[in-house]
């Protein structure tokens, strides 16, 4: 995928950095959305998901810095699953 076609709340996020958007960029293909669906049951996730119900905003920075943990261990597909939830 080109940098420029990462999804707008991608790029305008202020958890990723330049150099994680453009590590997000090197997929070739997003997740499906049952890929993404099959990691809610994972304890960290399923974790993240409840701590902040009612609270979009907290939820979705929180599975950025969740997805951010994922790339700095290149786990590129688990990054971008996290951040597609």
């Amino acid at each position: 995928m080109d940098y420029d076609q990462l999804p707008p709340f991608v790029k305008e996020s202020t958890v990723f950095s330049t150099e994680d958007k453009i590590k997000l960029a090197k997929l070739d293909r997003l997740p499906t959305p049952l890929e993404v669906d099959e990691i809610t049951s994972l304890p960290e996730i399923y974790e993240l998901l409840n701590a902040f119900i009612g609270d979009q905003s907290s939820r979705n920075v929180h599975l950025q810095l969740k997805a951010k943990e994922y790339l700095q261990d290149n786990q590129l597909d688990m990054a971008w699953k996290v951040i597609l939830l």
